[in-house]
């Protein structure tokens, strides 16, 4: 699991003291087509490459074709990532050495087109590792997992954008891009707004929910006092507001020059959660909407509120609608926070 933001302590709503949670709180709540027969040889060829052979698939896109992936392509990816020798199953050395990674199938799930003129494309990667087992190095296979990558509308490869960071069961394809695109670590923990074409939530920019002409979102950077880690250098956290509609606590990062967002606080009815809840939704609505819902305690939350958590795993993006505000209790949503729990 690769998540795309730094995790720190006031990102997740819950580390600290419940006074120091509490503090926090009140800041923000106040301030497809078939292919032809083939000839009889053709396809005793075809039927005799396919032993052992994976076949790509190739997606139409708008403007041009997406060529097939290069496994060096994926390969590469992987090496950086896992910090070891990766290479496509056609290319494995006659002797493998321990904790080396095989890619063993890529196979097309689908594409969609992303801003920027950009296409998106899912493939769900095979891989194995060489790794000792009862003292003897042999091959294992990994559990399946998706990677997405982009291209240009024309069919230039741009590189692989990353993988979901947490189930997408239940999910489009189109949906499962556009989730690892926006860094959004979970597409149920999400906030929409009509007229936009993008959510934010938990690893987003928070802009993007602004309409053009209005007003942009302000900076302001937290200090030291905060005792948050820094994990670059010109790296920094601050609070980001975009207007009425939404406070983020976010982390800048400046090798990739751009504020990721751990923890948000909404108390406009303009935004509305996936399952169509907003501020000023009654609790009934909430109950009906997430059947999964769950009472408190939450961590070091404190008054009245309902808290969802997509697959109840005990860490992740999760929901909280608050219906207490300035110690008044009302039925209604009085804000919606979306943080992020770690273990």
């Amino acid at each position: 699991m690769k998540r795309k933001i730094p995790v720190s302590p006031f990102s997740t709503g819950l580390s600290g003291s419940a006074k120091e949670m509490e503090t926090r709180i009140r800041n923000i709540l106040t301030g497809g087509h078939k292919r032809p027969a083939l000839l009889v040889m053709a396809g005793a060829a075809v039927m005799i490459a396919l032993c052992g052979v994976t076949v790509f698939c190739f997606a139409q896109a708008a403007g041009g074709r997406i060529e097939n992936p290069d496994p060096a392509w994926f390969a590469d990816y992987y090496s950086q990532d896992y910090g070891t020798r990766v290479y496509w199953w056609e290319d494995q050395p006659d002797a493998p050495q321990a904790h080396d990674v095989r890619l063993d199938a890529i196979t097309y799930l689908g594409q969609t087109e992303l801003e920027g003129g950009r296409i998106g494309a899912a493939y769900q990667v095979e891989k194995s590792g060489y790794d000792s087992q009862m003292g003897t190095l042999r091959w294992s296979e990994y559990e399946p997992g998706i990677e997405v990558a982009a291209w240009t509308s024309g069919g230039e490869w741009l590189g692989i954008l990353g993988s979901p960071n947490f189930s997408v069961q239940g999910l489009a394809t189109e949906q499962i891009i556009r989730q690892v695109d926006w860094h959004l670590l979970n597409w149920e923990v999400s906030l929409w707004r009509d007229g936009c074409s993008q959510p934010v939530g938990i690893g987003t920019q928070v802009e993007g929910i602004l309409k053009p002409g209005e007003e942009e979102q302000t900076i302001q950077p937290l200090g030291e006092e905060f005792a948050a880690p820094i994990y670059g250098e010109g790296d920094h956290y601050a609070l980001v507001t975009c207007g009425d509609l939404l406070a983020a606590n976010c982390y800048y990062s400046a090798a990739e020059d751009r504020y990721s967002a751990n923890h948000i606080t909404c108390e406009s009815p303009e935004l509305y959660t996936p399952r169509g809840i907003r501020v000023g939704s009654s609790r009934e609505a909430v109950e009906e909407a997430y059947p999964e819902i769950q009472l408190p305690p939450f961590g070091s939350f404190q008054g009245d509120y309902l808290w969802y958590q997509p697959g109840n795993t005990g860490f992740g993006p999760a929901i909280v609608f608050l219906f207490q505000k300035k110690g008044t209790v009302s039925d209604q949503v009085q804000a919606i926070m979306l943080v992020d729990l770690v273990d």
